[in-house]
């Protein structure tokens, strides 16, 4: 909570005016009726320290806790779970401190070096067979794992059948681009000696990682596939949908207004953009509420005046289709009679029917929520993880 900052971590951060940034940014939370990831922790945490019955509530709801990844948890993450499980007591943590990798956004190691400590009589479980990997990618693992310090170690060992494999080769190269060549001639010597390209395959972190690698094989002449790439509530078709729904429940998601309200267009240009943003910090108010009142004024001319107004209408007519009728109905007709639908059907792109098949698949997946509400909670959630 900001009040609860101490004093040298104030001054520490933001030129000493992280109390102040994170009052504002709380503040602006509450005003768009939000929580960020890290607040739906802290404040059930909260909760559950300042109000015994809710505590007993939920200690009697889950009477047992299973939790994976335990070495990743955070802070607040472990005092939730302390807090649940300390009446019965029956907490089961599955974990491996040689993979903690996540100190970088809070991850506390020290959660899992001090489970024994915590909960006195637990027993342990050292899990050493490995079935995934051959005797050589283990011993080269742990000679290099073993170089961490706070760690509770392990003896590993293969427990597949073919144990036995080739040596790990480790090849130092100065950058990526050199990588990628290097990649590329051994995969297309593979290739002229007989190997099926199907037999291999390329491992990488992060998505931007793939460039060098598709085009050094594009030059090779050389066909590939990407696994895996855009999650579905990533694509923005998708995106888009959501924020017309957010916008529908909350007028006051300034994110989601500004993302729908040229989309489709609707000749809203840098300029009117601006004066949005000026009328709501003039008055203040948010973006929907800004444009209401430069309709009602006559801040905003001509066609645009009568675009603006005529989507604020829009908006009333879909809440009346919500309340009524529901939230996959209220979708379908927001889709349609925003232009949305219009738009890809009239793009002749070759992704334009897929994005369409998106669309249809969002409808889908809202009809197995009990209310709009709902889904956009999982939503929320599902991107921030």
């Amino acid at each position: 909570m900001p009040a609860e900052i101490p004093p040298a971590e104030d001054s520490d951060f933001a030129n000493g005016k992280a109390r102040e940034l994170y009052g504002a940014y709380q503040d602006r939370l509450k005003a768009l009726n939000a929580a960020d990831f890290g607040d739906l922790l802290l404040l059930t945490v909260h909760l559950l320290k300042t109000d015994a019955e809710v505590l007993g509530t939920y200690q009697r709801m889950f009477k047992y806790i299973l939790v994976d990844e335990y070495q990743d948890t955070n802070l607040v993450q472990y005092y939730w779970l302390r807090l649940l499980a300390q009446a019965g007591r029956n907490i089961c943590c599955v974990g491996d401190d040689d993979q903690s990798i996540y100190s970088w956004r809070g991850a506390e190691i020290e959660n899992i070096l001090k489970f024994e400590r915590d909960f006195p009589g637990a027993k342990i479980v050292r899990l050493e067979a490995n079935y995934r990997s051959t005797a050589p990618i283990l011993a080269a693992a742990s000679h290099l794992i073993a170089h961490n310090e706070g760690r509770l170690g392990k003896t590993l060992h293969s427990g597949r059948a073919d144990a036995s494999g080739e040596n790990v080769e480790v090849v130092a190269l100065w950058d990526s681009e050199e990588e990628a060549r290097m990649v590329g001639t051994r995969v297309e010597a593979l290739r002229r000696s007989g190997h099926s390209l199907a037999e291999m395959a390329i491992l990488v972190r992060a998505g931007f990682q793939t460039r060098a690698f598709e085009e050094r094989m594009i030059q090779l002449g050389i066909p590939y596939r990407i696994i895996g790439g855009l999650r579905f509530y990533e694509r923005a078709e998708i995106r888009d949908a959501v924020a017309y729904l957010r916008v529908l429940v909350h007028p006051s998601d300034d994110l989601a207004f500004e993302r729908i309200v040229n989309t489709p267009k609707r000749g809203v240009g840098d300029g009117a953009l601006r004066s949005m943003h000026e009328k709501a910090r003039e008055v203040p108010v948010s973006l929907f509420g800004a444009v209401e009142i430069l309709v009602r004024e006559g801040g905003l001319r001509g066609k645009l005046r009568e675009t603006m107004a005529g989507l604020l209408q829009s908006f009333e007519r879909w809440r009346l289709v919500l309340e009524s009728e529901g939230q996959v109905v209220a979708l379908e007709t927001l889709l349609e009679e925003s232009g949305y639908l219009a738009m890809w059907k009239a793009d002749k792109s070759p992704d334009a029917p897929g994005r369409l098949e998106n669309l249809k698949e969002l409808v889908r997946a809202l009809a197995d929520f009990d209310s709009l509400q709902e889904f956009l909670e999982h939503v929320s959630l599902v991107m921030e993880n």
